[in-house]
Formats: C-alpha cells, sequence, structure tokens
C-alpha cells in the first residue's frame, strides 16, 4: 500500500500555504497512492509564531481550508487524504482538528484531546472522543502531535482496532530538540502499527521531521530539507499482520 506525506515549508498567507499544498498533493498523486497526508496546521500563515489568538487563527482559516480540502480531494480520484489539522470553530469553542477526505466528501475527523500550552493559552479547547475510521485496506487511527504522549488515548485508538496512526506535527518554537523519532518507533513497536508522523520544514529539528514509521524501523524519513518535500513508502500490511501475531503471544 503506497502513501505520501507533504512535509511543508510553511508560508505567510493562508493563500500561499493551500497554492504550495495543491500543487505537492497533485504532484504526489501522479503515482496513485492509497493516501497522501498533510501536517498539522499546514495552511496558518507563519509557522505558529503569532499563535496568540483561536478565534483570530479559525475565522481566517478554517473555511477556506475545509473548502480547499473538499475540492482539491476530488481532483485525486479515490485517494484518501488526510487533511493535516485546522482550527474549527464549534458550539463557540475552537478545536485542533483533523481530518479525512476521499472523493470530496468528509469521512470522519477527530478533534485534538491535548493541545500544548500555547494552544490552550490561544483559547484552543480540547477535545475528548478517540477516532479510528475504516477505510478499504486498513483502519487508521487520527492523533494529532502532543497526543502521542498520552498512553491511555494511544492504547484506546489501538484498541479500537487502528493499523495506522495518523500524526500531523507542527512543533512551535518552544519545543525542545528531538533526535530522531524515539516516541512514535516505541508506540509502533508495541502496539504493532504504522505511525505517519507528518511535519513542516520549519519545525523539522524540533520533533517535527517527516518519517513514516514501521513496528520494526524507520522507512522513510525526510533530511532537513528547507523545501517542500513528498516522502513516500509502501506500507506492508501483510507483514504488519504477522508482526501484530507476535505480540498476542506474548
Amino acid at each position: 500500500m503506497n502513501i505520501c506525506l507533504i512535509h511543508m515549508e510553511v508560508r505567510n498567507s493562508v493563500s500561499e500555504n493551500l497554492k504550495a499544498a495543491s500543487i505537492c498533493i497533485l504532484k504526489a498523486a501522479e503515482n496513485s497512492p492509497y493516501l497522501i497526508a498533510l501536517p498539522e496546521y499546514f495552511s496558518v500563515p507563519g509557522c505558529l509564531t503569532n499563535f496568540d489568538s483561536a478565534e483570530r487563527i479559525s475565522k481566517s482559516t478554517s473555511k477556506p481550508t475545509f473548502k480547499f480540502l473538499s475540492e482539491i480531494s476530488q481532483e485525486i480520484p479515490d485517494i484518501y487524504l488526510l487533511g493535516g489539522t485546522l482550527l474549527e470553530e464549534e458550539g463557540e469553542k475552537y478545536y485542533n482538528t483533523s481530518t479525512l477526505w476521499k472523493n470530496g466528501a468528509l469521512l470522519g475527523k477527530y478533534k485534538k484531546k491535548n493541545p500544548i500550552a500555547g494552544e490552550l493559552q490561544a483559547g484552543v479547547a480540547k477535545g475528548n472522543r478517540p477516532v479510528v475510521i475504516e477505510t478499504q485496506i486498513a483502519k487508521i487511527g487520527l492523533l494529532v502531535c502532543a497526543d502521542m504522549f498520552d498512553p491511555v488515548l494511544v492504547k484506546q485508538i489501538t484498541s479500537l482496532g487502528a493499523q495506522i496512526l495518523s500524526l500531523p506535527v507542527a512543533a512551535m518554537g518552544s519545543h525542545p530538540a528531538v533526535k530522531g523519532h524515539p516516541l512514535t518507533e516505541k508506540v509502533a513497536s508495541e502496539n504493532g502499527v504504522f505511525v505517519l508522523k507528518v511535519g513542516n520544514v520549519c519545525s523539522s529539528t524540533i520533533g517535527g521531521r517527516s518519517a513514516i514509521i514501521a513496528p520494526w524501523g524507520i522507512i522513510a524519513e525526510v533530511t532537513d530539507t528547507i523545501t517542500d518535500k513528498i516522502i513516500t513508502a509502501d506500507l506492508d500490511m501483510n507483514r504488519l499482520f504477522e508482526y501484530r501475531k507476535t505480540l498476542n503471544k506474548q
């Protein structure tokens, strides 16, 4: 099962970000992958340097981003699109929301359960419901960035049958430097899942380096690139099923 992650350079306007995402998605779609995935807050300008008001950011980015994801998913027929995240207003609250699309249809969404301190200060609310979506080949569990530090949530997601964990990330400037992917590799190996970690260029060295991680190790990883990059890998589902059998015997 071939998949593509879009490791993006975040631009200084919503329109520039959506244009860059469109170019990358259409390029990735040329090889007819099973799914394409975007980073956390991919349409929010400025690499979160001015992340001071969830209301302001939501009002300027949410509607155009939803519209973009619906339209671009129609342009890539029969390919699943993991839409990174956006700030969605619901019930006068603002959630960091991850979405899954296909053929222009929204198949499901998940509200980040564990917003970081900067998000909470800006007014981002906490979600509370784990989400796993069954696709034609695999079950995809939706997580966002710091959710990976929540072992109870991770266990809920895997207990619901997730075989792939979607993990859009966008490490803020206060995030400590991270070498490699120690946490995601541990989660992948202990739970028998693939992890699709999708970050952006400006957060590469502080935990936002994109990677495709299997229980047996890293399959693909972006370098410290300063431009948009598409990374691809073939997820061996049969090998995953065999690996999970060994977990059940332990």
